[in-house]
Parts: structure tokens; C-alpha cells; sequence
């Protein structure tokens, strides 16, 4: 089968490798469609990657964490009754072990066995199959005509969104500013919109789609309406970003932190302490798959404004490309597989 691998800085080429089979009983093997390139997969191309840093992964790289696909062989147990062969999925990037100390207490996302699918220890899902466990698959679609649409890769990067709003849910009247338009920050403002309060987003490069998505979006902070916020949702992986979060926010605000920046920042503790201002970590949205997956079934017309170009596996060098360059009228750039 085919697959795209990074095999060094700047550099992705498709290589012929064996096909996938899986090799327990619980395992679905999985014909991809779409498969998203995020910030992540760009800092493992250019080398800037804290999984490289860590010795996580190393060159060549199989990645591709975000992804919808058809059900081509079930799993052969109990678990995957539910997964029809043509059924459309998507799965968890996290692949708990489900016996650890934090797995047994539910909070799987803090598993301290983790393989995570495109970035240590599972192959990735810029491929032509993928073989993934049961328990980590959500079936978005398994109907007569199901498809897999290129809005469902959207579904990885919102459960990190509904993660953050499990933890940081706003009051009715709160005022929450999303620092980055890109794919995260966009999700963010668009679930933000659903409650009674009022949203707001920074990106200095004004892309298109949040106008017209209805999203109010501002060039800087110094552009802003004037008065604190209750809440900074920090989406743009910007350490000067992080920086000035605590300065936006109201005493006892929340700095809601999805986007990381790949180096160390100055952030001031001391004033987040002065001011009762909280941080609030965001590490995955495993237990959110499915209402995610919910939420983009009712809004795929309207999410399709997030997605700029497409490219076949041949093409990922030029995929990575476009998402470096960063003059896209749209966020999204994802691999079609069988283009």
C-alpha cells in the first residue's frame, strides 16, 4: 500500500510499504479518504517538533493524526459489533491501555501507556489503510449512501475544543476571546457562539472564513473592544500570544490553553497568582468523539469554509508547502487519498 512519510526536515515523499493487516482480534482495518495536516504534522516537517526533541520519533516519520475513513474488515470481537464493514469512522489520536491507574479512573487522556496514531508508537493515517483497536473508533455515518465527507477530519481537532469547554464552561454573559482564526481557534469560537456569551477572535492575518462564518474578529488586541475578558481561549501557538494572555483577562479570568508554543515563554506567573487568574491545561478530548462527531454532522455544510485545498499522497510535499507558507484564505489543508 501506499503511504506519505516526513523524511527529514522539509522533505515528504509516498513510499510503497506493506499492507496493514491487523493483528488482533480487536482491530478494524480501515480504508482512509481524508486525512488533515495540522500544526503538529508542521512542526514534525520542520523539524521543531517536541516529539522529535523528546526522542518520541525520529526520521523517516509516518504521520496523519487527523482522519475519516470506511470500515474495510470489523473487528472480530464483541467491541466491534457496533463497526459494519462501509460504516464511516474516525478515531481517536490517543490509544489508551486502558489498565493504568489513570485509564481505571476514567480519565484516559492522562494515560501514562499512551501510543498516539501519526506522531509515537502507531503508524499514521497519511496511508491507504489504517488499522486501528475498537475502542477508539466513532462511527460517524454507517447508513444507506454513507460518505466519508472531508469536513469529518474536523472531528479530531473540535474534541480537543469540547476537552476545553468541559473544563472551562462559560457563564451566560461572559465575554471569551480566542487568540488564532486558524482550524482550533475557529471550532473554539464556533461551539463558544452556541452559549450566551460574547465571542470574539484575534488573527493579524483577517482570514476570509471567519467572516463568513459570522465570527467577529479582530487585526490585534490593541483593536479590541475595550474592558477585560473572562476567559482567553490561547489557540495559536504563540508564545507572544501566551505572553500577553494574562494581561486580557479580568481578575479571576481563565487563560484556556489548546495552542502551545514549541519553545519556553516568559509567562508571568506571579501576576496570574496576584490577580486570581487560573490556567487551564488542555490535553485531548478522547472522551468527546462522539459529540463531536455530532456537531459536525449538523454544521458540515458551514465547516466546509475551514478547508482550503486538497492534495493526493504523491503531493504531500506540496501540502506542507501551502500550510508553511501561511497565505491561505482557509485553514485547513488535508490529504485526499485516493485523489
Amino acid at each position: 500500500m501506499k503511504a506519505s512519510f516526513i523524511t527529514g526536515i522539509r522533505s515528504a515523499e509516498a513510499r510503497e510499504i506493506e499492507d496493514a493487516h491487523p493483528q488482533q482480534p480487536d482491530e478494524a482495518l480501515i480504508r482512509v479518504a481524508h486525512a488533515g495536516i495540522c500544526g503538529t504534522d508542521l512542526e514534525l516537517y520542520d523539524g521543531t517538533s517536541n516529539y522529535l526533541r523528546r526522542g518520541l520519533t525520529e526520521y523517516p516519520h509516518h504521520y496523519g493524526h487527523e482522519w475519516v475513513g470506511v470500515i474495510e474488515t470489523p473487528p472480530q470481537t464483541v467491541h466491534g459489533t457496533q463497526l459494519k464493514p462501509g460504516a464511516v469512522v474516525t478515531g481517536s489520536t490517543m490509544i489508551p491501555c486502558l489498565i493504568c491507574d489513570f485509564c481505571q479512573r476514567g480519565r484516559r487522556n492522562l494515560c501514562t501507556n499512551l501510543r498516539e496514531v501519526g506522531l509515537y508508537e502507531h503508524g499514521g493515517a497519511a496511508a491507504q489503510k489504517l488499522v486501528m483497536p475498537a475502542h477508539v473508533l466513532t462511527v460517524i455515518d454507517d447508513g444507506p449512501g454513507a460518505e466519508p465527507h472531508p469536513e469529518y477530519i474536523l472531528i479530531e481537532p473540535l474534541v480537543t475544543v469540547l476537552e476545553g469547554l468541559a473544563k472551562a464552561t462559560p457563564e451566560p454573559g461572559d465575554r471569551v476571546l480566542v487568540l488564532g482564526g486558524g482550524t482550533i481557534g475557529t471550532l473554539a469560537a464556533l461551539v463558544l457562539k452556541q452559549y450566551p456569551v460574547e465571542v470574539a477572535v484575534v488573527d493579524p492575518s483577517q482570514p476570509v472564513h471567519l467572516a463568513e462564518l459570522g465570527i467577529r474578529a479582530y487585526k490585534t488586541v490593541d483593536s479590541l473592544p475595550s474592558g477585560d475578558w473572562d476567559a482567553v481561549w490561547e489557540c495559536s501557538g504563540s508564545g507572544t500570544a501566551l505572553q500577553a494572555t494574562p494581561s486580557l483577562l479580568r481578575n479571576g479570568g481563565a487563560a484556556v490553553l489548546i495552542g502551545f508554543p514549541p519553545a519556553q515563554t516568559g509567562l508571568d506567573a506571579s501576576e496570574l497568582a496576584l490577580r486570581g487568574q487560573h490556567l487551564v491545561g488542555v490535553r485531548h478530548g478522547i472522551d468527546h468523539y462522539a459529540a463531536a462527531a455530532q456537531f459536525v454532522r449538523e454544521h458540515r455544510d458551514k465547516l466546509g469554509a475551514l478547508i482550503d485545498s486538497s492534495y493526493s499522497l504523491n503531493d504531500a510535499q506540496a501540502a506542507f508547502e501551502r500550510l508553511e507558507a501561511g497565505e491561505r484564505e482557509r485553514p485547513k489543508v488535508m490529504l485526499s487519498i485516493d485523489k
